[in-house]
């Protein structure tokens, strides 16, 4: 393992003031004297860094890079579990995954893996809420107090842990196909008559082949506090025009969750992956009217890793003393959340259907 480099402040250079990455300029900006500064800048001569993929070895022997190359502290809720390493001089305060006060400051975990590269917040804090507002405005089958009963405590941009995978797949598949016939049956009616209807059937039929598949980014998120569920939703994050190389500099001002999924388990839900995508395309190759007992065989080659952040606004809501979450992309903007039913709007809505039907049927049969 590498040892952790140097790390760096991003300092005012002029009134010495801590700059803060503003997501609107795309650039560092100082809230004291509003000096504007590019990221690169910072390097002092040395050239941005660039987005590399690292060997799969790197990863398993855990040849990386650590810490974020910047003073962080740690804040951990005792909730939820989820950490999330700040700038120093950051107070504790609640849990933006679950809304918990019993968050505690700890040391960072300086061993972990260095991120390889990540996406800059695009969306504001205050276009985040805005996004809120107008998610809760759009719900169905919600109570009808939720606009006024839910409340934003505080929505905070996190760049979550991600780890990326890049392959190319080989993949020998073996199934039955099923071709469908038709046969010409006769049978008697319920008054006694006697017809004939055509009636489905099916030949099975043993068949092969074989598919190669190409991946580039295969996300796997690596958060303690965000459900894989809703973090699908706010794909797709542009990883392979969005990427810039990591620089310390990007996480002024916002927090970094540390991975809760490790490299070697982060491999082992990547092979998953590649294998469900896998199983999926060559269900589609597979010839005839329908299919079953499909087997695959895959094999990895070229494969590539990278840990990546990625911007994404959290915050816990509370309706009727339960905690609820809602995340914005922060890079196009995209929703995702948790919000209550309204039973009785369910219902209504049931009772509806029902006598629609009811009516439906009694006219028909007037």
């Amino acid at each position: 393992m590498q040892k952790e480099v140097a790390s760096k402040r991003c300092d005012c250079p002029g009134c010495g003031a801590t700059l803060i990455f503003a997501a609107e300029l795309q650039k560092l900006r100082c809230e004291y004297c509003d000096a504007e500064i590019d990221v690169d800048k910072l390097q002092k001569g040395d050239p941005p860094p660039n987005v590399v993929e690292r060997a799969l070895s790197e990863l398993l022997n855990s040849e990386a890079t650590q810490g974020y190359g910047m003073p962080t502290q740690a804040l951990q809720c005792q909730q939820c579990g989820a950490a999330i390493n700040y700038p120093d001089k950051v107070t504790s305060g609640s849990c933006c995954f679950c809304g918990s006060n019993t968050v505690i400051e700890r040391a960072a975990n300086t061993k972990l893996i260095r991120p390889e590269s990540l996406i800059p917040f695009k969306v504001t804090k205050e276009q985040a809420g805005k996004k809120f507002s107008e998610w809760v405005r759009s719900l169905w089958f919600r109570p009808n107090n939720l606009k006024q009963m839910a409340r934003v405590h505080d929505i905070n941009g996190v760049y979550a842990p991600f780890w990326t995978f890049d392959a190319q797949a080989d993949t020998r598949w073996n199934a039955e196909s099923g071709y469908y016939y038709y046969v010409t049956e006769e049978f008697t009616n319920s008054e006694g008559k006697k017809e004939t209807r055509q009636v489905q059937h099916t030949r099975w039929e043993p068949s092969s082949g074989h598919h190669s598949g190409s991946y580039d980014d295969l996300l796997i998120c690596a958060s303690k506090g965000l459900s894989e569920a809703l973090v699908r939703v706010l794909e797709p994050f542009h990883t392979t025009q969005s990427l810039v190389g990591y620089q310390s500099s990007y996480l002024s001002g916002w927090g970094a969750e540390e991975y809760a999924v490790g490299p070697k388990d982060a491999w082992d839900k990547g092979q998953q992956r590649f294998e469900q995508h896998e199983y999926a395309a060559c269900s589609q190759q597979v010839p005839g009217d329908t299919h079953r007992g499909l087997q695959i065989s895959m094999r990895l080659s070229s494969v590539t890793w990278k840990h990546c952040l990625l911007p994404i606004y959290i915050a816990a809501y509370r309706y009727n003393d339960k905690p609820y979450r809602f995340l914005v992309n922060g890079e196009t903007g995209k929703v995702s959340g948790e919000a209550p039913y309204s039973i009785w709007k369910i219902l209504f809505a049931v009772l509806v259907a029902i006598l629609i039907i009811v009516l439906f049927l009694h006219f028909q049969n007037r």
